[in-house]
């Protein structure tokens, strides 16, 4: 399982407030049992549409590819979709795959 992981509280709360009002994903590079272990930690692993994970074997980030993925499995053309990111390699791939990005760190 996670060995560490941090909750980013500002974004938890956007996923509180959102949830069954916009369709969300999470598009990480970790494995998908690091990322549902930690989604479930903080209780809310259930608030999300769709889990694109390494595990998906699409091109790593900064290709857009997981982000497109995450956006295709909502049903969400890319340009509408708002990702928060905490990486340089994710907010790349966010910018390649045409989508808003906010950096949370």
């Amino acid at each position: 399982h996670a060995t560490e992981f941090r909750p980013i509280p500002h974004v938890v709360a956007v996923v509180y407030k959102y949830h069954g009002i916009l369709p969300m994903a999470v598009a990480s590079g970790g494995t998908r049992e690091n990322v549902e272990f930690e989604l479930r930690a903080l209780g809310i692993h259930d608030y999300f549409t769709a889990i694109v994970t390494a595990d998906d074997h699409l091109d790593p980030k900064p290709a857009p590819d997981i982000f497109l993925e995450a956006a295709r499995l909502i049903g969400v053309p890319p340009q509408y979709c708002q990702v928060f990111e905490d990486g340089e390699l994710g907010l790349e791939a966010a910018r390649r795959a045409g989508m808003l990005a906010t950096d949370i760190r």
